[in-house]
């Protein structure tokens, strides 16, 4: 009879070699780049904003040149919010091909469940399109949100989609509007993940609401935003009075060509309906940004089914621009109409 393999955990910042064995594990796995996730374990940038722990296990093979050696054999890592631990993430859940049908990711996802849920967690999610994975997820507990490829595990004998309600129960009174920040990377999932009446949530950062097209991405959420950023935008969180994101906007400069007649800026954004008051403040405040960014006028880019979107952003000086590219929203070719605010 084997011994188990011995499950090992380290918490961000991690040594820099660990954090390059994993990243390359997770890149040949997905075969997408985690370039980021080497900022976040490396650097440790998001310490004091998250917490994130990885758990792995080793196993011990034959190298090249006949010596032993010991590789990933399977890994987790776990993302809760310093001031939100009742909200948690999951992802790097992966096993080489060599060590499957062991139990190692399943056991792997049950200490992150179990280390979630001592510390208070509420509800932890995770994205999957592989169903041999979400079988597995499906026996500890995770299930999956309607509209999405995205499954949560609430420690509450209640469903996803009534943690979601829950969760923004109550969350209509002040909001503060804030710089986008790491501080947003878990706490955006419940907002983005329920169905919004808007088919386009943001244009800047391709994002639709589940009611009309299959969100297949969680923690790849917050990596829109900080692309985002890092090309030359901007995007704001607006929070409740009990740390609920309760809204989103975003400013991205338009293409040089237009530079050249003066700085153009596309914003966008949306909210939960318990805080439709907080939409103006958020869209006023990538508008702000744009003006002291040196745009001259301000764009936005709508459905021409989402009309009281439209609505919205007439009633604060947006005009027609004429008419934008085609979206395509599950499949459906949809018009769009561009709308302009000068400044």
């Amino acid at each position: 009879m084997h011994d188990e393999p011995m499950i090992e955990a380290q918490r961000a910042p991690l040594p820099a070699e660990l954090t390059s064995e994993l990243a390359g594990f997770w890149e040949k796995i997905f075969e997408t780049s985690f370039d980021e996730s080497r900022e976040v374990l490396g650097n440790g940038i998001d310490v004091g904003r998250n917490r994130d722990t990885v758990w792995f296990v080793r196993s011990r093979r034959i190298g090249d040149t006949g010596d032993d050696k010991q590789g990933l054999a399977a890994t987790s890592h776990l993302t809760v919010p310093n001031d939100l631990p009742s909200l948690g993430g999951l992802g790097g859940v992966a096993t080489d091909p060599g060590s499957r049908r062991q139990g190692l990711g399943e056991r792997l996802c049950r200490e992150a469940r179990d280390e979630f849920r001592d510390g208070g967690g509420d509800a932890l999610f995770l994205g999957t399109v592989n169903p041999s994975a979400a079988r597995v997820y499906f026996r500890l507990g995770w299930r999956r949100l309607a509209g999405s490829t995205v499954m949560a595990n609430i420690t509450a004998d209640v469903s996803p989609e009534e943690f979601l309600v829950d969760w923004f129960r109550g969350a209509a009174g002040p909001v503060t509007v804030r710089p986008g920040s790491a501080h947003a990377r878990i706490a955006m999932i419940p907002l983005l993940l329920l169905p919004h009446d808007e088919q386009v949530l943001d244009a800047n950062v391709d994002l639709f609401s589940t009611r009309y097209m299959t969100q297949n991405s969680c923690m790849g959420l917050y990596p829109r935003y900080a692309e985002l950023a890092s090309g030359g935008g901007a995007w704001f969180g607006g929070w409740s009075a009990e740390g609920r994101l309760i809204g989103l906007a975003t400013a991205r400069p338009l293409t040089r060509a237009n530079e050249e007649a003066g700085r153009m800026m596309q914003v966008d954004g949306c909210v939960h309906r318990v805080a439709r008051a907080a939409w103006r403040e958020l869209i006023d405040a990538a508008i702000g940004w744009s003006r002291d960014a040196g745009a001259g006028a301000v764009t936005v880019l709508t459905s021409v089914e989402d009309e009281a979107k439209r609505i919205q952003f007439e009633a604060i000086g947006f005009r027609s621009d004429g008419s934008g590219d085609e979206i395509d929203i599950a499949g459906r070719r949809v018009q769009t109409v561009r709308l302009k605010l000068r400044l």
